[in-house]
């Protein structure tokens, strides 16, 4: 509610002055009583119109020769009230070392525990809660946050040294047989791979380019292919046939004997291969490097990924769809059963107020100077009238007792300045 006193102190002071002094003119008042009090009402109109100035040149513009660029103070320092303002609240009343030591007196768990008494307050925690992963989840499927994945996942890829515990993998499995069965559906995909036509046609392309490569080296060789041609000893059809079958029934002999040569030498290769990645041998690091550098930053690992996130949205906007599904009964459990802990343990309680604590100073240390920008801010989005009137309005009233005071002080020292002359004189 506003106040007035100021303005009505000064009137008081205005109406008693002219009031005795229109009587002493007159003759109606009469004595040295009448001239201290007049005096007095005099030296108070004084001063209630010099703090009234005083207050009001704080918030408005005041025409008057000579002191008018010392009006509208607010105004025209609200750089330096702003940053006044900034540094108050964050090396005074909102500094780290305050909220610290607030922090430090405060018991944060059995807040929490006395604000989740009720069974309806872990209901409402556990719809809000609902709300927050769905909020979340709605955003898995981001083209951005698969993208993100998907460099994140290489960094750490690259950076991670894989070789030696790769090495030691690779030759458990060889000496284990364990990676047989990996071999066999190789070698089942290979034997299908060869039975397509386009598989024929690409074997078909390689032999015929390599016997005109080869007739083009001499005449010799030239007559030797165009013989084997007319006589039918040499055609592309039935060799391309000829390998495709003989590879055939390599395949099978290979899947077929677990005893194979080539399967002893495969193992061989790959035993080799796990040593170099165990004792660094630099070619096999090189060439493992570009495949971790090749492994994720492609098209079709993001499209991987981007299928993965959608899936995981799915299945997180399923189980979030209401309480009664089987994500949020285990929440609710894992939530009664840290608050029950907190409730029974004192030792917990006194961890988790440590790690919010922690965790909250941690982030002002980190932000607080986002706590003045903020301030800063907000006071920057208010025009001129607009501060003037948010100070006004918080500081209005408490002033209006400055200029009550102007006057009645002004009053009391008019009076005693009379009393002395009247003595003395």
């Amino acid at each position: 509610m506003k106040s007035n006193i100021g303005t009505v102190s000064l009137l008081v002071a205005i109406g008693g002055f002219l009031s005795l002094e229109a009587g002493i003119h007159f003759g109606w008042l009469e004595g040295p009583l009448w001239r201290i009090l007049a005096t007095g009402f005099e030296a108070g109109t004084i001063g209630g119109l010099a703090d009234w100035f005083a207050v009001s040149a704080l918030f408005y513009e005041i025409p008057i020769p000579f002191v008018r660029r010392h009006t509208n103070i607010i105004v025209k320092n609200r750089e330096k009230l702003t940053e006044g303002i900034v540094e108050l609240v964050t090396t005074k009343w909102l500094s780290p070392q305050v909220l610290r030591e607030r922090l430090q007196g405060l018991s944060i768990a059995d807040s929490l525990l006395r604000s989740l008494d009720e069974p309806a307050q872990v209901q409402r925690l556990m719809d809000f809660m609902r709300w927050l992963l769905l909020r979340v989840s709605g955003e898995l499927d981001h083209p951005k946050l698969a993208i993100f994945i998907q460099k994140i996942s290489n960094n750490q890829l690259r950076e991670a040294d894989i070789a030696s515990p790769l090495g030691a993998w690779l030759e458990d499995a060889v000496r284990e047989k364990r990676h047989h069965e990996l071999l066999q559906m190789a070698l089942g995909q290979f034997s299908l791979s060869l039975q397509e036509p386009e598989t024929r046609e690409l074997l078909l392309k390689k032999l015929s380019s390599a016997l005109k490569q080869y007739a083009q080296r001499d005449w010799v060789k030239k007559s030797a292919v165009w013989l084997g041609q007319k006589t039918g000893g040499i055609d592309p059809e039935l060799l391309t046939d000829r390998l495709i079958d003989l590879a055939l029934v390599l395949m099978e002999e290979i899947r077929n004997d677990p005893d194979h040569p080539l399967r002893e030498k495969l193992d061989e290769y790959l035993l080799e291969l796990a040593a170099n990645l165990k004792n660094g041998e630099q070619q096999t690091l090189s060439y493992l490097e570009r495949l971790k550098q090749n492994l994720l930053l492609n098209d079709r690992s993001r499209v991987l990924i981007q299928q993965l996130l959608d899936r995981l949205k799915a299945g997180f906007q399923d189980q979030l769809t209401d309480n009664d599904r089987p994500l949020m009964h285990v929440i609710h459990r894992q939530l009664l059963r840290f608050l029950d802990e907190l409730r029974n343990d004192p030792t917990s309680r006194g961890q988790f107020d440590r790690w919010i604590g922690s965790t909250v100073m941690s982030l002002v240390d980190r932000y607080h100077h986002e706590l003045g920008a903020m301030v800063r801010s907000s006071l920057g989005r208010l025009d001129d009238k607009g501060i003037m009137l948010q100070i006004k309005d918080k500081v209005g009233n408490d002033l209006q007792y400055i200029r009550l005071n102007g006057a009645v002080v002004g009053g009391l020292v008019g009076i005693g300045i009379a009393l002395i002359r009247w003595l003395l004189l």
